[in-house]
């Protein structure tokens, strides 16, 4: 009921959050809802007589099923009547999908790689080929929306100059995910948005170092004698082999490490040299480098709410509509933009798997009363 009523605490909605995560719960959750909106609906009529109805319905079904709790089911209805007071408002347009005939169509972009001698290739996502450098070598394979880098075998002599490090660079746009496995069997699952450059193979002598922006998982090869690095604008991730997840995009005001397993260690960068000593990060952990203040934040989480992602899900608990629409335009590459600044701060709880952007944005307005339109082939929220 205090959800309905807008009047949830977070207690209560990671509660409810929790709580609906079972299956049949779930359903419980659709049908209380449910009867709500028909009422509802009865309500923009109006038709008082109709919401008689519906009320004494319910109420007699109860009464057959709860019939040793009858106090407790009418004081249930009267806080229903509330219910339907408050929030009758909200809803005055039809509830079926009809609302929004226009279709958006999603942009069609591109996966790039840009290899050492500054070629730009287009890789298709559903091709499988063999991966060469700039002088027609194979490095690699290409399995549809995975590349896989053949093992590091060179080794740096004794008394010879170091070889040089080679470097590829990944580019994802918006609305794509795409993996690479490095040479040293690191693999990297890289979302939407995201360039990650790296080595085409790693060296004996050279530290492993990767530079990233946007969002990676990373399933780090263990090599106690080469650490694996990730350059995140001015934060270093280090480890030896383990599993974390690094969101760190452009336009975000924070750069998050989320460790699922094993340690990392993360180092602030001064100029050119990192600050002082490094902040060890335990597994189930997040760190959250705040660029504002330049300090960084730990805080015990769901990791499975950070990297629901990589199975193509996206999961918001206490979540900003300003982040939520962020999420949104990277996962389906459209536009969207908030003309109802009073929202634009406010939390929602929501979980997605193979819904169309359509599909999303009808939920939202469903669970939320957030109306919403399609204009130019960008969504308007109203």
């Amino acid at each position: 009921m205090k959800y309905l009523l807008h009047e949830a605490s977070a207690e209560n909605l990671d509660a409810l959050s929790d709580w609906i995560l079972v299956e049949a719960n779930e359903r419980i959750f659709e049908t209380f809802v449910r009867s709500h909106y028909e009422t509802i609906t009865a309500m923009n009529e109006p038709d008082t007589d109709k919401i008689k109805e519906v009320l004494i319905k319910r109420m007699k079904r109860d009464k057959k099923v709860f019939r040793s709790r009858k106090a407790r089911s009418l004081m249930k209805y009267a806080a229903v009547g509330l219910v339907f007071l408050a929030l009758g408002y909200f809803f005055q347009q039809d509830r079926t999908k009809g609302n929004h005939p226009v279709k958006l169509v999603p942009k069609e972009e591109t996966i790039t790689i840009t290899l050492d001698n500054g070629t730009i290739e287009a890789l298709d996502p559903l091709a499988n080929r063999k991966v060469k450098d700039a002088h027609g070598n194979i490095i690699g394979n290409q399995e549809r929306s995975k590349m896989t880098y053949r093992k590091s075998v060179a080794t740096v002599a004794k008394g010879t100059a170091p070889k040089k490090l080679v470097y590829n660079t990944l580019k994802v746009p918006y609305g794509k995910r795409f993996d690479v496995v490095l040479s040293d069997g690191t693999h990297v699952f890289l979302n939407s948005g995201t360039s990650l450059r790296y080595p085409v193979q790693f060296l004996k002598g050279f530290d492993r170092t990767v530079f990233l922006t946007g969002e990676a998982y990373f399933d780090v090869a263990k090599d106690r004698e080469h650490p694996f690095t990730v350059h995140a604008d001015e934060l270093d991730i280090e480890v030896l082999g383990t599993q974390f997840n690094v969101s760190h995009y452009p336009e975000d005001t924070n750069i998050n490490t989320v460790l699922v397993e094993g340690s990392v260690e993360l180092h602030k960068k001064t100029g050119d040299a990192e600050n002082g000593e490094g902040i060890l990060l335990e597994p189930g952990f997040k760190a959250e480098w705040r660029k504002a203040g330049n300090d960084i934040a730990i805080e015990n989480v769901d990791t499975d709410m950070y990297t629901a992602w990589v199975q193509g899900k996206l999961v918001f608990r206490n979540t900003s509509l300003w982040k939520i629409r962020q999420a949104l335009e990277r996962k389906y590459n459209v536009t969207i933009k908030n003309r109802n600044k009073d929202l634009e701060g406010q939390l929602f709880d929501a979980s997605f798997d193979i819904e169309t952007i359509e599909e999303v944005l009808e939920s939202f307005n469903k669970s939320y009363a957030i109306e919403y339109k399609i204009e130019d082939n960008k969504v308007i929220i109203q």
